[in-house]
Protein backbone atom coordinates (compact mmCIF):
# COMPACT_ATOMS: atom_id res chain seq x y z
CA UNK A 1 0.00 0.00 0.00
CA UNK A 2 1.04 3.55 -1.13
CA UNK A 3 1.79 5.88 1.63
CA UNK A 4 0.20 8.83 0.17
CA UNK A 5 -3.08 5.99 0.16
CA UNK A 6 -2.97 7.05 4.02
CA UNK A 7 -3.69 10.94 3.41
CA UNK A 8 -6.79 10.35 5.05
CA UNK A 9 -4.88 9.45 8.22
CA UNK A 10 -3.02 12.27 8.60
CA UNK A 11 -5.80 14.21 8.49
CA UNK A 12 -7.32 12.76 11.45
CA UNK A 13 -4.50 12.35 13.95
CA UNK A 14 -2.63 15.67 12.82
CA UNK A 15 -5.73 17.21 12.44
CA UNK A 16 -4.33 18.53 8.66
CA UNK A 17 -7.00 19.99 5.60
CA UNK A 18 -6.87 17.20 2.72
CA UNK A 19 -4.54 19.45 0.68
CA UNK A 20 -1.98 19.57 3.92
CA UNK A 21 -2.28 15.75 4.43
CA UNK A 22 -1.80 15.23 0.66
CA UNK A 23 1.52 17.49 0.60
CA UNK A 24 2.94 15.84 3.87
CA UNK A 25 2.49 12.41 2.68
CA UNK A 26 4.15 12.95 -0.76
CA UNK A 27 7.37 14.55 0.72
CA UNK A 28 7.37 11.94 3.19
CA UNK A 29 6.96 9.23 0.39
CA UNK A 30 8.42 10.84 -2.67
CA UNK A 31 11.33 13.38 -0.71
CA UNK A 32 12.05 16.74 -1.31
CA UNK A 33 10.16 18.59 -4.34
CA UNK A 34 9.17 22.24 -5.89
CA UNK A 35 6.08 23.62 -4.75
CA UNK A 36 5.46 23.21 -8.69
CA UNK A 37 5.33 19.62 -9.13
CA UNK A 38 4.04 18.95 -5.42
CA UNK A 39 0.75 21.02 -6.86
CA UNK A 40 0.61 18.81 -9.96
CA UNK A 41 1.24 15.27 -7.98
CA UNK A 42 -1.08 16.31 -4.91
CA UNK A 43 -4.13 17.74 -7.08
CA UNK A 44 -3.25 21.14 -5.06
CA UNK A 45 -4.23 23.92 -6.71
CA UNK A 46 -1.08 26.62 -8.01
CA UNK A 47 -3.10 29.25 -5.96
CA UNK A 48 -3.33 27.16 -3.04
CA UNK A 49 -0.12 25.32 -2.92
CA UNK A 50 1.95 28.10 -1.23
CA UNK A 51 -0.44 28.69 1.81
CA UNK A 52 -0.91 24.90 2.51
CA UNK A 53 3.35 24.41 2.38
CA UNK A 54 2.97 27.79 4.71
CA UNK A 55 0.59 26.38 6.93
CA UNK A 56 3.10 22.85 7.16
CA UNK A 57 5.90 24.78 7.66
CA UNK A 58 4.08 26.60 11.33
CA UNK A 59 3.41 23.26 12.13
CA UNK A 60 7.05 21.98 11.95
CA UNK A 61 6.11 19.21 9.50
CA UNK A 62 8.44 20.43 7.16
CA UNK A 63 10.53 23.10 5.90
CA UNK A 64 12.32 25.12 3.45
CA UNK A 65 15.14 24.25 1.13
CA UNK A 66 17.42 26.81 0.06
CA UNK A 67 17.73 25.20 -3.25
CA UNK A 68 16.96 26.80 -6.80
CA UNK A 69 14.64 26.11 -7.77
CA UNK A 70 13.21 26.02 -4.19
CA UNK A 71 12.24 23.02 -2.21
CA UNK A 72 10.50 21.60 0.67
CA UNK A 73 11.08 18.85 2.54
CA UNK A 74 9.47 17.28 5.47
CA UNK A 75 10.95 17.34 9.24
CA UNK A 76 11.55 13.47 11.11
CA UNK A 77 8.33 12.53 12.13
CA UNK A 78 9.35 11.25 15.19
CA UNK A 79 9.89 14.28 16.49
CA UNK A 80 7.05 16.61 14.69
CA UNK A 81 4.82 13.96 15.68
CA UNK A 82 5.42 14.63 19.50
CA UNK A 83 3.14 17.29 19.81
CA UNK A 84 0.68 15.42 18.83
CA UNK A 85 0.86 12.28 20.42
CA UNK A 86 1.22 14.31 23.54
CA UNK A 87 -2.42 16.25 22.79
CA UNK A 88 -4.14 12.38 22.25
CA UNK A 89 -2.10 11.63 25.90
CA UNK A 90 -3.90 14.67 28.02
CA UNK A 91 -6.90 13.83 25.74
CA UNK A 92 -6.66 10.35 26.93
CA UNK A 93 -6.28 10.93 30.27
CA UNK A 94 -9.21 13.48 30.44
CA UNK A 95 -11.41 11.14 28.59
CA UNK A 96 -10.51 8.19 31.38
CA UNK A 97 -11.11 11.16 34.16
CA UNK A 98 -14.16 11.99 32.52
CA UNK A 99 -15.87 8.23 32.35
CA UNK A 100 -14.69 7.71 35.81
CA UNK A 101 -16.69 11.19 36.99
CA UNK A 102 -19.86 9.30 34.78
CA UNK A 103 -19.36 5.84 36.39
CA UNK A 104 -19.27 6.90 39.94
CA UNK A 105 -22.23 9.43 38.77
CA UNK A 106 -24.05 6.32 37.26
CA UNK A 107 -23.44 4.11 40.25
CA UNK A 108 -25.32 6.68 42.55
CA UNK A 109 -28.12 7.25 40.58
CA UNK A 110 -29.05 3.58 39.11
CA UNK A 111 -28.43 2.67 42.97
CA UNK A 112 -30.75 4.39 43.98
CA UNK A 113 -33.73 3.48 41.40
CA UNK A 114 -36.49 1.09 41.40
CA UNK A 115 -35.82 0.48 37.68
CA UNK A 116 -33.16 -1.79 36.94
CA UNK A 117 -31.95 -2.95 33.66
CA UNK A 118 -30.95 -7.14 33.27
CA UNK A 119 -29.44 -8.85 30.35
CA UNK A 120 -30.59 -12.05 28.61
CA UNK A 121 -29.00 -14.42 26.67
CA UNK A 122 -30.08 -16.50 23.65
CA UNK A 123 -29.23 -19.59 23.07
CA UNK A 124 -29.33 -21.62 19.85
CA UNK A 125 -29.37 -25.55 19.68
CA UNK A 126 -29.93 -28.29 22.26
CA UNK A 127 -26.14 -29.19 22.62
CA UNK A 128 -25.44 -25.14 23.58
CA UNK A 129 -28.63 -25.65 26.08
CA UNK A 130 -27.15 -28.33 27.24
CA UNK A 131 -24.06 -27.07 27.69
CA UNK A 132 -25.37 -23.94 29.75
CA UNK A 133 -27.56 -26.10 31.86
CA UNK A 134 -24.47 -27.76 32.72
CA UNK A 135 -22.16 -25.02 33.11
CA UNK A 136 -25.20 -23.42 35.53
CA UNK A 137 -25.31 -26.40 37.90
CA UNK A 138 -21.45 -27.18 38.26
CA UNK A 139 -22.02 -23.23 39.90
CA UNK A 140 -24.72 -24.33 42.43
CA UNK A 141 -24.32 -24.39 46.29
CA UNK A 142 -27.91 -25.13 47.71
CA UNK A 143 -30.34 -26.19 44.80
CA UNK A 144 -31.13 -26.68 41.36
CA UNK A 145 -35.02 -26.29 40.28
CA UNK A 146 -35.92 -28.35 37.24
CA UNK A 147 -39.71 -27.91 35.81
CA UNK A 148 -39.78 -29.72 32.26
CA UNK A 149 -42.05 -32.18 29.95
CA UNK A 150 -42.38 -35.90 30.30
CA UNK A 151 -39.29 -36.15 27.49
CA UNK A 152 -38.07 -33.36 29.23
CA UNK A 153 -37.51 -35.49 32.29
CA UNK A 154 -36.22 -38.26 30.19
CA UNK A 155 -33.46 -35.91 28.34
CA UNK A 156 -32.42 -34.71 31.80
CA UNK A 157 -31.59 -37.86 32.61
CA UNK A 158 -29.92 -39.22 29.66
CA UNK A 159 -27.81 -35.99 29.72
CA UNK A 160 -26.85 -35.57 33.91
CA UNK A 161 -27.44 -38.87 35.40
CA UNK A 162 -23.30 -38.84 36.61
CA UNK A 163 -23.38 -35.60 36.97
CA UNK A 164 -26.18 -35.21 39.29
CA UNK A 165 -25.08 -38.05 41.45
CA UNK A 166 -21.89 -35.28 42.08
CA UNK A 167 -24.38 -32.89 43.10
CA UNK A 168 -26.05 -34.44 45.68
CA UNK A 169 -22.72 -35.99 47.08
CA UNK A 170 -21.86 -32.23 47.02
CA UNK A 171 -25.10 -31.50 49.49
CA UNK A 172 -27.25 -29.65 46.62
CA UNK A 173 -30.60 -30.09 46.90
CA UNK A 174 -31.85 -31.19 43.63
CA UNK A 175 -35.86 -30.76 42.61
CA UNK A 176 -37.29 -31.79 39.46
CA UNK A 177 -41.16 -30.98 38.55
CA UNK A 178 -42.78 -32.82 35.31
CA UNK A 179 -45.14 -35.31 34.33
CA UNK A 180 -44.42 -39.06 35.17
CA UNK A 181 -45.94 -41.25 32.86
CA UNK A 182 -45.28 -44.64 31.74
CA UNK A 183 -42.50 -43.71 29.24
CA UNK A 184 -40.48 -41.53 31.89
CA UNK A 185 -42.14 -43.78 35.20
CA UNK A 186 -38.60 -45.77 35.30
CA UNK A 187 -36.11 -42.94 34.87
CA UNK A 188 -38.56 -40.97 37.29
CA UNK A 189 -38.03 -44.13 40.03
CA UNK A 190 -34.12 -43.67 39.54
CA UNK A 191 -33.64 -40.08 40.28
CA UNK A 192 -35.94 -40.40 43.51
CA UNK A 193 -32.58 -42.01 44.94
CA UNK A 194 -31.13 -38.38 44.50
CA UNK A 195 -33.60 -35.82 43.57
CA UNK A 196 -36.80 -34.95 44.56
CA UNK A 197 -39.61 -35.42 41.99
CA UNK A 198 -42.83 -34.65 42.07
CA UNK A 199 -45.67 -35.16 39.11
CA UNK A 200 -46.96 -32.36 36.56
CA UNK A 201 -50.44 -32.84 36.77
CA UNK A 202 -50.25 -29.95 33.43
CA UNK A 203 -47.98 -30.90 30.91
CA UNK A 204 -45.42 -28.00 29.61
CA UNK A 205 -43.65 -27.34 26.60
CA UNK A 206 -41.32 -25.45 28.44
CA UNK A 207 -37.98 -26.75 29.85
CA UNK A 208 -37.28 -24.42 33.40
CA UNK A 209 -34.48 -24.44 35.12
CA UNK A 210 -32.75 -22.45 38.14
CA UNK A 211 -29.60 -22.29 40.42
CA UNK A 212 -29.96 -20.98 43.66
CA UNK A 213 -31.51 -17.67 43.35
CA UNK A 214 -29.37 -15.89 41.34
CA UNK A 215 -29.58 -17.42 37.66
CA UNK A 216 -32.08 -19.38 35.71
CA UNK A 217 -32.73 -21.21 31.88
CA UNK A 218 -35.74 -21.33 29.86
CA UNK A 219 -36.02 -23.63 27.06
CA UNK A 220 -38.20 -24.81 24.32
CA UNK A 221 -38.04 -28.40 23.61
CA UNK A 222 -39.20 -29.52 20.44
CA UNK A 223 -42.04 -32.13 21.35
CA UNK A 224 -41.36 -36.03 20.97
CA UNK A 225 -37.98 -35.31 20.64
CA UNK A 226 -35.90 -36.41 23.69
CA UNK A 227 -32.42 -37.06 21.45
CA UNK A 228 -28.93 -35.33 23.02
CA UNK A 229 -27.66 -34.19 19.17
CA UNK A 230 -30.83 -32.23 18.58
CA UNK A 231 -30.02 -28.65 17.39
CA UNK A 232 -33.88 -27.56 16.70
CA UNK A 233 -34.40 -25.89 20.70
CA UNK A 234 -34.30 -22.42 21.18
CA UNK A 235 -33.65 -20.90 24.94
CA UNK A 236 -32.61 -18.20 26.90
CA UNK A 237 -30.32 -17.58 29.77
CA UNK A 238 -30.44 -15.16 32.59
CA UNK A 239 -28.58 -14.12 35.50
CA UNK A 240 -30.54 -12.21 37.85
CA UNK A 241 -31.30 -12.76 41.74
CA UNK A 242 -34.90 -10.24 40.73
CA UNK A 243 -35.73 -11.95 37.38
CA UNK A 244 -34.87 -15.90 38.63
CA UNK A 245 -37.51 -14.81 41.20
CA UNK A 246 -40.23 -13.61 39.32
CA UNK A 247 -39.72 -16.32 36.91
CA UNK A 248 -39.54 -19.11 39.67
CA UNK A 249 -43.20 -18.04 41.20
CA UNK A 250 -44.44 -17.97 37.68
CA UNK A 251 -43.24 -21.76 36.80
CA UNK A 252 -43.56 -23.40 40.43
CA UNK A 253 -47.03 -22.32 40.79
CA UNK A 254 -47.56 -23.38 37.29
CA UNK A 255 -50.22 -25.85 36.86
CA UNK A 256 -50.66 -28.59 39.96
CA UNK A 257 -47.07 -29.07 41.46
CA UNK A 258 -47.83 -30.01 44.74
CA UNK A 259 -44.97 -28.75 46.68
CA UNK A 260 -45.62 -24.98 47.96
CA UNK A 261 -43.88 -22.69 46.07
CA UNK A 262 -42.99 -20.29 49.04
CA UNK A 263 -41.29 -23.70 50.75
CA UNK A 264 -39.33 -24.00 47.64
CA UNK A 265 -37.60 -20.60 47.44
CA UNK A 266 -37.21 -20.47 51.14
Amino acid sequence: MSLFSLWQKICEYANLSEYEAKVYTYLIEGGPSTARRLSMLCGVPRTKIYETLKKLIELELITEVPYSPKRFAPLPPNKTFKTFLRLYEEKTRDLYALISLLEENYAKTMGSTEIKREETWVLLGRSEILRKILEMMSRAEKFVDVVTTENGLILFYKAYNEFLDKLGKKGVEIRIFAPIAPKNHNIAKELRYICKVKHLDTPLSILFLRVDHDEFLLACLVPDDYEISSDKDVGMFCRSPILCTLITRLFLNFGNASLNCGKIMR
